[in-house]
């Protein structure tokens, strides 16, 4: 009787230092640790994670968190933590939808490699074999490039998918570098050879086959009400847009300065400056538009403009308190002998007023506006709209550890086949491979504006997990989940 009080009460508390220091305990090789929480009892490792996620979410400030974990090939933990929108409090449910990013390219790979099983398409052969039209812009690119360097990222090929180049950047197959836009050219091989557009062609081949319900790469009317809404630092925002408009400001202003200075043998004056901000503003502009694309573009000019003009409005009401009391303004015979404090550094003391009133905002976590008018008819993009749910993933991943429906000959070309990154990652068909001495795990991440993904399999364990986010900082947060919950204390990005 006292032995089952004692577990009833010690039980929970040890289920909490567990999930809080569990990093420690690996450390002390503690038996309850190795392996990590996958070699728990299942009932166990689901307490530990429903103290451990949420404590991490509010450290991290990560609003919602869907998860799924398989064992020994079976899905043996779904769960979701927090808010699919925290303006109306939406919880995180089995059903909400996040954005994958490059997840989608994995299951890309899948669905090349199923067309290689029906041969279809062939890895060694030119992807251009079957068009009647170059997608590529170079004869030779067009000639070369196969579907394995596209699966190993050595197509050549850039990462720019908002404003892709058909273009190389270095000879195919020479070394790694990761290309979305190589899994747009491979999107566009598989539609012209399929006959149908890709989100149809990927519901054939993959998701249907998998029971992946609620994945795509196109949102239907019904399904952006299930979209979990996505969130960035504030930070992060301004940062995006305000580093490159300081640079080419400097730049600008250091020549204007330098001209000034010692071809017209003057001072700059307030009207010099005008040069400077324009250009600044101008770059700053066209660097994100070409990186994020036009909608995404929108939102974080947006956002930049209206903080600038917080900013402003806080310089003001800080200058006029300071009028108001007689330190803004000149007093008689005090200003001429040179004994009061001068407009220039009233304007200074303001700036550094509004801006310490400022500097809390940039933690807050702003929610990404999709602007759908500007982004226009939705488009399935293999390397970027790719949206899914810990479920639909984690039945991915059983297919990919056991190859049922693919195959076990697809199954064992897609993870044994592989070209060297460093020393310590490789990379397969799709799948990125960490070495941590005899021990390997296939590993893809996804980034999206607002949306963090990590899955993690480990084939020797017939395991995985698979954690999604909808935060920029839910990064973080994936790697904290995995390493706890596989045992393995790696980083799965590359260097």
């Amino acid at each position: 009787m006292r032995a089952a009080l004692h577990s009833t009460i010690l039980a929970p508390l040890f289920l909490f230092l567990a999930a809080l220091l569990l990093p420690q305990a690996a450390q002390a090789n503690d038996p309850r640790a190795a392996g990590g929480m996958l070699a728990w009892p299942h009932d166990e490792m689901a307490r530990a994670l429903g103290i451990f996620v949420p404590d991490r979410m509010k450290a991290l400030d990560v609003p919602g968190v869907g998860l799924a974990i398989v064992a020994d090939g079976a899905i043996v933990y779904s769960g979701t933590f927090g808010k699919e929108n925290k303006a109306n409090s939406a919880p995180v449910t089995p059903a909400t939808l996040f954005e994958g990013g490059e997840l989608g390219e994995a299951v890309a790979a899948y669905g090349a490699m199923s067309m290689v099983r029906d041969r279809l398409l062939f890895l060694d052969a030119p992807l251009s074999r079957d068009l009647p039209a170059p997608w590529l812009s170079n004869k030779s690119d067009d000639a070369s490039i196969t579907l394995r360097n596209v699966l190993t990222h050595r197509s050549g090929l850039g990462d720019n998918v908002a404003h892709p180049s058909h273009s190389t950047s270095f000879e195919p197959d020479s070394r790694f570098a990761r290309s979305g836009v190589g899994f747009l050219y491979l999107q566009h091989v598989m539609e012209v050879i399929a006959g149908e557009p890709f989100d149809a062609l990927m519901k054939t081949r993959v998701f249907s086959p998998l029971d992946m319900a609620s994945s795509g790469y196109v949102l239907a009317p019904g399904e952006r009400a299930r979209l979990a809404q996505g969130y960035v630092p504030l930070s992060f925002l301004l940062t995006t847009f305000y580093l490159p408009f300081v640079i080419v400001f400097a730049i600008i202003l250091g020549a204007f300065w330098a001209i000034a200075r010692f071809m017209l043998q003057r001072r700059l004056d307030p009207p010099d400056l005008l040069w400077p901000l324009f250009g600044g503003f101008g770059f700053a502009v066209a660097i994100v538009w070409w990186g994020l694309g036009f909608a995404s573009a929108a939102f974080v000019i947006g956002v930049a403009i209206i903080c600038a003009l917080v900013l402003a409005m806080l310089g003001g009401i800080a200058y006029y308190l300071l009028y108001v009391a007689g330190l803004a303004r000149a007093r008689d015979g005090v200003i001429s002998r040179g004994n009061g404090p001068s407009e220039r550094i009233i304007v200074v003391v303001a700036g550094a007023i509004a801006l310490g009133a400022f500097l809390p905002a940039l933690s807050w976590n702003v929610p990404v506006q999709r602007l759908s008018v500007l982004r226009g008819a939705e488009t399935a993009n293999a390397a970027a709209s790719f949206h899914t749910t810990a479920q639909d993933m984690a039945r991915f991943m059983i297919d990919i550890i056991d190859g049922g429906k693919l195959g076990a000959d697809m199954r064992q070309r897609m993870l044994g086949e592989r070209v060297a990154v460093d020393d310590r990652f490789s990379w397969a068909l799709g799948l990125g491979i960490r070495q941590d001495g005899a021990h390997e795990t296939f590993w893809t991440r996804g980034s999206t504006m607002g949306f963090e993904s990590l899955m993690v399999m480990d084939p020797a364990r017939r395991s995985g997990i698979i954690i999604l986010t909808n935060s920029r900082q839910g990064g973080e947060l994936a790697q904290d989940i995995a390493r706890n919950v596989l045992g393995v204390e790696a980083v799965w990005s590359l260097p």
